[in-house]
């Protein structure tokens, strides 16, 4: 059974707002993968290539980006008790704003020109900022799992430092300020969202999603009231040091950060050891990798590896698998619980409601798990054997497509059984 003591339920916001998010963002790891697939071993000579700083920003903005925001949106009353305000009309704005500014900021860094760079810079920033405020005032007074809520706000901060400096640096490529080091600049800005906003949320979603889940024992108390926090001043420290030109205190102070993230991962693989359902279930192994791709990404580094990799184990060993996984498990829940729900409200107790187990297809599921594991292993060769990047990005597309035919699947389960639901609230209208 799934443990849900502590959760709210009942204030969970109507399923459309957080499944446009979930269904538009495979959209953009497809056209990462189709654009590493177009531009082939160019993409990968060097992470300041056109193709790579789109495919970056493809992937960290529209798939990455949307997730996160659709997800906490749905988190925040169910897991703290704290409804975002006006959440109907902060989910539709940050979802057009945020879909139009990947894209732009995609199509601009990729040789779009300045117009395409300006509007997805724009649009990007408004999406992050009407979605930051509200967010804000949910977390201040959110109540709940103190591990989870201290992950999530840190993950807030690290958000704000990640779009600031995202829009400082579009204002450097228009030509608009000159900065004395900008590629310092630009690696403090991927650090911030790599390790901050992406790093702090997974965490604050593991602390509630593992337990709940896959009924593993909670984390070690000193691991959800301090690693958090201490890993933000980690950060904070390591990018003062940057900035001011002291190499040393900050590859020290980033290489601590990333040594907390190692240990986080390494829980994690133990608890999932541990669970209570000892059931193999595909989400596990994207569990597994993601894991897994934090230690080499973190091996990769201390060895002085080709960027490029780090980036790879990270954007998509971490920001691609770990979502999908987290996808399997959340949009079935999601229809189930509200199907429940409205099936009460019907007293329709003769209608069967497809249990969440049954929503998703797990042939289907394993061969995605499959086809991710095979491109990330093909795009970390590609770095060393340049040949392997056009079938790589073939791969990476096929595996997003595959989700994403999964959760329209599970999407259009919702709307037929909630059709038949409507028709008795109609029918008991007359």
């Amino acid at each position: 059974m799934m443990d849900t003591g502590g959760l709210s339920l009942d204030q969970a916001p109507p399923i459309d707002i957080p499944a446009r998010f979930f269904l538009t963002a495979p959209l953009f790891a497809i056209a990462a993968g189709l654009l590493l697939a177009w531009q082939g071993p160019t993409l990968l000579v060097s992470r300041w290539m056109p193709g790579a700083l789109a495919a970056t920003h493809l992937i960290a903005i529209g798939y990455l980006g949307l997730i996160m925001c659709g997800a906490l949106l749905q988190m925040l009353p169910v897991v703290a008790g704290a409804p975002v305000p006006a959440v109907r009309l902060v989910g539709t704005l940050t979802h057009l704003l945020l879909t139009g500014g990947a894209a732009g900021l995609a199509w601009g860094l990729g040789g779009g020109g300045a117009a395409a760079l300006l509007l997805g810079g724009v649009s990007t920033g408004l999406g992050f900022l009407v979605f930051v405020v509200p967010v804000t005032i949910a977390l201040a007074g959110a109540r709940g799992v103190p591990g989870t809520l201290l992950a999530l706000r840190t993950a807030a901060i690290s958000l704000v430092v990640t779009v600031i400096l995202g829009l400082l640096l579009v204002a450097v490529v228009l030509g608009w300020i000159r900065l004395p080091d900008v590629a310092r600049t630009v690696d403090v800005h991927a650090a911030w969202g790599l390790m901050g906003w992406v790093g702090l949320l997974v965490m604050g979603v593991a602390i509630q999603v593992l337990p709940m889940f896959y009924v593993t024992p909670a984390y070690p108390t000193p691991i959800r009231r301090w690693l958090a926090p201490v890993l933000l001043i980690g950060i904070t420290g390591a990018s003062v040091a940057w900035l001011f030109g002291d190499e040393r205190l900050g590859r020290m102070l980033f290489g601590a950060a990333g040594l907390g993230f190692v240990g986080f991962a390494v829980m994690t693989l133990v608890l999932i050891r541990r669970r209570q359902r000892p059931r193999l279930d595909p989400t596990l192994i994207h569990w597994w990798s993601a894991m897994l791709s934090i230690g080499m990404a973190a091996v990769a580094w201390a060895f002085a590896a080709p960027p490029t990799l780090v980036g790879v184990l990270l954007l998509v060993g971490l920001g691609v698998g770990l979502p999908a996984g987290m996808l399997f498990k959340i949009m079935p829940f999601l229809t189930w619980f509200h199907l429940q729900h409205r099936q009460l409200a019907a007293r329709r107790f003769d209608l069967r409601i497809p249990h969440m187990g049954s929503l998703l297809s797990i042939p289907l599921a394993q061969a995605q798990v499959g086809l991710h594991l095979l491109a990330l292993g093909l795009l970390c060769g590609s770095v060393f054997v340049p040949a392997l990047a056009r079938p790589a990005g073939l791969v990476l597309a096929l595996s997003s497509a595959l989700l994403l035919g999964l959760l329209i699947g599970v999407a259009r389960t919702y709307r037929r059984i909630d059709a038949r639901l409507a028709l008795t609230d109609d029918a008991a209208c007359v």
